[in-house]
């Protein structure tokens, strides 16, 4: 395992780069990494910045869907880690996802292509499927065209004008397509934090059957970082850990509160009543079918053989990421 330390004498860029997504899971990890390795930052934030102090970071206000206030974020930028994205919660909020996953995308493109600043595109394992019968996933399978996973059918649509753009007007970007990450800081806490300190607590009754490939943060931010010298443009890589049941997850996290594991495919049948429950008495994790189908239609491997031997792609064990992250919930009174 690397070090989580890297000295400034070893690796002094002076080059700056802009951040979107700032405040958000990815972007509190990847910044103060990217300052610790010498790097200078434009981080943008719509409401609140992080506590991150430093002369090597400016902080710009703006919004993702006014292009005008954005000409701070690239100020003497040679490079933008385009983090930021809506993850969709079922019907709810399509507008939402839509807007900034794929039109301010759009938006940030036509300003890197204008300002020749190369891009780095965080998307998702999520914007493929596998396609064969092992149902491993790699940089070769299709991106899917179903839009029952709306966050997912978001990021392979933006892909696709990732490397048009690349095409068709000498775009210099690459796409980096990390599976579910987990890690600490976790501040707001993200999603899987959340489930995390819930089985630790547990305040979770049950979990379905099934699982997700688990990529520590701080291992995908390095990852990150070593792309911004060692990918080439227009190069696509998968980014992931190793696959985990939710039951494992469980057992890493608090072995002796382990929840009632439940079919997947007996939650998709009983979902009409679960929905109609959930109208009267909503639940602290709602369940609907997209989260559900994603579940059951991800991949039984991730295929990271690409970014490991060309960006230095690593991956700790999960009790490690699961160990840190408890440990940080404590310290910062989370738990």
């Amino acid at each position: 395992m690397r070090s989580e330390k890297v000295t400034m004498d070893n690796r002094r860029h002076n080059s700056r780069i802009a951040i979107t997504g700032s405040t958000g899971h990815l972007g509190s990890v990847l910044i103060p990494m990217l300052v610790e390795q010498g790097y200078l930052l434009n981080c943008l934030y719509r409401k609140t910045r992080l506590s991150e102090e430093s002369n090597r970071v400016k902080w710009v206000h703006g919004d993702l869907m006014e292009t005008e206030k954005l000409r701070p974020l690239f100020q003497d930028a040679e490079t933008l880690i385009h983090c930021a994205s809506v993850i969709s919660i079922g019907e709810d909020n399509r507008d939402e996802v839509y807007q900034i996953n794929i039109k301010a995308t759009e938006r940030l493109i036509a300003q890197c292509v204008q300002k020749k600043i190369r891009l780095v595109y965080i998307s998702s394992s999520t914007a493929t499927v596998p396609d064969n019968p092992e149902r491993v996933l790699d940089e070769k399978a299709p991106r899917t065209q179903s839009d029952e996973f709306f966050y997912g059918w978001t990021k392979a649509r933006a892909e696709e004008l990732v490397l048009s753009a690349v095409a068709d007007q000498g775009l210099d970007a690459i796409i980096l397509r990390p599976t579910a990450l987990i890690g600490p800081p976790d501040e707001q806490p993200s999603r899987f934090g959340r489930t995390i300190l819930d089985l630790y607590t547990g305040k979770l009754p049950m979990i379905s059957s099934g699982g997700y490939d688990l990529l520590d943060i701080r291992d995908f931010s390095q990852t990150v970082i070593n792309s911004l010298e060692k990918a080439q443009k227009g190069e696509v890589f998968v980014t992931g850990g190793k696959f985990y049941s939710l039951k494992e997850l469980a057992e890493a996290v608090n072995p002796s509160r382990v929840p009632t594991v439940i079919s997947i495919d007996l939650l998709l049948f009983l979902l009409p009543l679960i929905r109609l429950y959930q109208k009267f008495v909503p639940l602290r994790w709602p369940i609907n079918r997209e989260s559900l189908m994603t579940i059951k239609q991800g991949p039984s491997r991730v295929d990271s053989s690409k970014a490991v031997a060309q960006l230095d792609h690593q991956f700790r064990p999960l009790q490690e990421s699961v160990r840190d992250l408890i440990g940080w919930m404590k310290k910062n009174d989370k738990l």
